[in-house]
């Protein structure tokens, strides 16, 4: 049974790594980098993710500064910026480098993030629940006495109910950094 509460764990964790990553991508009032991380390029006959064309550092709180390593693909680097959608600033400095600017978040935009903060996060709670409904549905199969059965259910409720204060914690600290002016 200590192999299915290992199983559990590792699958639930899965998911909060998931989760963490996702809402990286919301962007808050500071230059981020994981912001691009959906951001293709078409450049060389194919569409490619912009960090393997490019280095990209964050420069102040409020920029990063995009270098693609081929001077030739900087055009298409700021278009694919502009069709993104980030709502950011696009600057293209002497056809070598691209600055980001993130401007100020207004309260307006911010009570949007946190909606969509929610949703993303109740979406996370539903799938480390649905962890623990497969565990239980393979405990069941493991015909076991009823009471080390049960025994078992609670130590995966106990679980479960750790990683989704977890999965609160890493969303109050989101929202905390969102609503942070």
């Amino acid at each position: 049974m200590e192999a299915l509460i290992l199983e559990t764990t590792n699958f639930m964790d899965k998911v909060i790594q998931n989760y963490e990553k996702e809402i990286s991508r919301i962007r808050t009032g500071r230059a981020n980098p994981t912001i691009l991380d959906n951001v293709k390029i078409n450049s060389y006959g194919d569409y490619q993710p912009l960090k393997s064309l490019a280095s990209i550092k964050v420069v102040e709180a409020k920029q990063l500064l995009i270098k693609p390593y081929d001077q030739h693909i900087t055009k298409a680097v700021a278009e694919a910026l502009n069709n993104a959608d980030l709502q950011i600033q696009v600057n293209v400095e002497n056809n070598s480098a691209i600055r980001l600017i993130f401007p100020a978040l207004t309260e307006e935009v911010r009570k949007r993030l946190v909606k969509d903060l929610a949703k993303i996060t109740e979406e996370y709670r539903v799938k480390v629940r649905n962890c623990r409904r497969d565990a239980i549905q393979k405990l069941k199969t493991q015909n076991l006495p009823e009471d080390n059965e049960k025994k078992v259910e609670q130590e995966i409720q106990k679980l479960t109910n750790k990683k989704i204060e977890l999965i609160n914690t890493i969303d109050q600290e989101k929202i905390a950094d969102l609503m942070k002016v």
